[in-house]
């Protein structure tokens, strides 16, 4: 087989409508000194059956077949349906463990005890997912052949599986058809004081890392959005717009353990100045579950939702490889897809669509979603610290 080579990290954003020119010179890092150094960059040897001509379906699935049960650890409680389906489908024995902390440390500790439970890891954390599991080759990375030249090259290293968001919502109930807000400078108002809703930044990497890469390569529009409301040019000592916006909001928010309980506190019916707050669209299956009144704050400039892609890949120790690599196919196709894009998830595969939209989703990822960048993941994972100092330190 000819070697193929590709780039670990390039500017990616969900399928063709989310992508990103290339920019002409590097974006400041966090802190806003030193320009933020793109990851390396490095060629890898496609297996033979990421490749169109080496993926043969029927030929993975005889050899899973003779393989043991698998374990996939996911950071959503679909895991299990999607492992039941899996099952059923292939008659190989899949456990789905919903795990939505310390996944990478403990798959870490898999590997170097060489007790391997987890044969897969799904998770919404790239630059962790990157710097910790591929580099150090406790994962590999595995695209199916017959969905490899689908992906916009940002997509295949890591392989990011599915997109998905942390959306500002509002309570339609309390304020109507349209979000209080368009400009997320006002939340920093003093009217908004207290009523801001956010899962607890520190708890999960994935927040700071759209804090980061907000700063790194969108502040413009958060300093855009700043003069389009005000009417002049913001000033400050902050390295960037995004850093004066964040310090601001961060003494008008109101911190929460979780997405859940975030969801609650702006949806819950029967509230007459509910908080706006940020969550994962797969909340909004609370409005059917638990009758409560929240929605996307369509318009928000300048983005409704920050990026939380998953990525997917198998343990390079696991006795069940085979297994493991079907088991991401059937995840990833539309088949296994449709368990999670009601939750408002994505595929990066064009071929793989949502059949219903009920939440009007789609035109808001396209448009007015931060895209996500896979240039510059080593920054991203790095200032992850740095990130969680700066909130506490203006709380």
């Amino acid at each position: 087989m000819s070697r193929m080579t590709r780039r670990l990290t390039a500017t990616a954003g969900l399928m063709l409508a989310l992508g990103l020119g290339a920019t002409a010179c590097a974006p400041p890092g966090a802190t806003g000194g030193a320009a933020a150094q793109k990851d390396q960059e490095q060629k890898v040897e496609l297996q033979p059956d990421e490749t169109a001509e080496g993926f043969d379906l029927d030929a993975l699935v005889e050899a899973a077949k003779k393989e043991g049960p698998i374990t996939i650890y996911d950071e959503t409680g679909k895991v299990e349906q999607i492992t039941e389906a899996f099952t059923a489908k292939y008659g190989i024995e899949a456990e789905g463990v919903k795990i939505e902390t310390n996944a990478i440390d403990k798959v870490k500790r898999e590997h170097d005890s060489g007790n391997i439970i987890a044969d897969v890891l799904a998770i919404s954390e790239p630059p962790a997912f990157y710097a910790e599991l591929l580099r150090d080759d406790v994962l590999v990375n595995w695209v199916p052949g017959d969905v490899y030249d689908k992906l916009p090259e940002e997509a295949r290293y890591p392989y990011l599986t599915s997109g998905n968001w942390l959306w500002w919502m509002y309570n339609s109930e309390s304020y109507g058809d349209t979000c209080p807000v368009s400009n997320v400078w006002e939340l920093t108002e003093e009217e908004w004081k207290g009523r801001v809703a956010l899962p607890d930044p520190e708890a999960r990497a994935m927040y700071t890392n759209i804090w980061n890469q907000a700063a790194r390569d969108h502040a413009d529009a958060w300093a855009k959005a700043y003069e389009d409301l005000y009417g002049e040019e913001l000033e400050t000592d902050q390295p960037t717009a995004f850093h004066e916006w964040l310090k601001r909001l961060a003494k008008n928010a109101s911190v929460f353990k979780s997405d859940e309980e975030v969801s609650e506190a702006v949806g819950a019916p029967g509230q007459s100045e509910p908080p706006l707050g940020q969550t994962a669209a797969a909340k909004l299956r609370n409005n059917v579950e638990k009758g409560y009144k929240m929605a996307p704050c369509a318009g928000l400039q300048p983005f409704v939702a920050g990026p939380m892609p998953q990525t997917m890949a198998y343990a390079s120790k696991s006795t069940s490889p085979n297994a493991a690599k079907l088991y991401i196919h059937f995840a990833t196709s539309q088949e296994g897809m449709e368990f999670i894009m009601p939750d408002g998830k994505r595929s990066y595969n064009p071929d793989v669509v949502t059949a219903e939209d009920e939440h009007g989703l789609d035109p808001l990822i396209a448009d007015e979603a931060q895209p996500f960048s896979t240039e510059y993941l080593e920054d991203d994972y790095k200032n992850t610290v740095t990130w969680q100092d700066f909130w506490r330190s203006n709380r």
